[in-house]
């Protein structure tokens, strides 16, 4: 019988989202992950294409998954904060790949701009209903909160080192600190009191 090819892309996906996540795009060896999927380099140019076609169907897949996985059709950025950091935790390979594409890799993938279209859209609709501010952009809102969840993982060492003994970056009080910062953030300003004289 014929090689699988179905079973042979899957374990070429697994090994390369392996080896992109570890060493990025420039780090990454297509022998490694060749070796690692138990194929020839030959299968990968054959199914992916070149090293940066594989990348961007790496984080494209992986940003798809990732969006897919959490609902966020009301425009509530913190709820939303919330599931994307427990997403994160749950597949801490989707963040260092995202860390990766943002350095190696500066340039849109459409399939990622659909997802975060739709992201987008969805605050604009709340900042028309008034609940989410509206003086700061939706896509730049969008970004500022995704900052505020993968913040501590940008920090320098040197930041890191002044807390040692609490790691923030996991645990339910770290991702509570998270949504208040994303509730903060996006609350509409308050209304303005009438000033009163005396």
């Amino acid at each position: 019988m014929p090689p699988d090819a179905t079973e042979t892309k899957r374990r070429l996906m697994k090994a390369a989202i392996e080896e992109f996540a570890a060493y990025g795009l420039a780090g990454a060896r297509i022998d490694r992950i060749a070796e690692n999927a138990s194929a020839n380099k030959r299968s990968i140019y054959m199914h992916f294409g070149t090293k940066e076609e594989l990348f961007d169907i790496v984080v494209a897949d992986s940003m798809i998954k990732l969006a897919q996985s959490i609902s966020f059709e009301d425009g509530d950025l913190a709820d939303y904060a919330g599931d994307l950091f427990d997403r994160l935790e749950r597949w801490p390979h989707i963040r260092r790949l995202y860390l990766w594409a943002g350095l190696e890799r500066q340039q849109p993938v459409e399939a990622e701009v659909q997802q975060y279209r739709k992201r987008v859209s969805a605050i604009e609709a709340a900042q028309q209903a008034g609940e989410v501010r509206a003086d700061i952009p939706a896509a730049e809102l969008m970004a500022m909160v995704i900052a505020l969840v993968i913040s501590w993982d940008t920090a320098t060492w040197s930041l890191r080192a002044l807390q040692p003994e609490n790691r923030p970056e996991t645990g339910p009080d770290h991702r509570a600190r998270v949504t208040a910062a994303v509730a903060a953030l996006t609350r509409p300003p308050q209304a303005r009191l009438p000033h009163r004289p005396g």
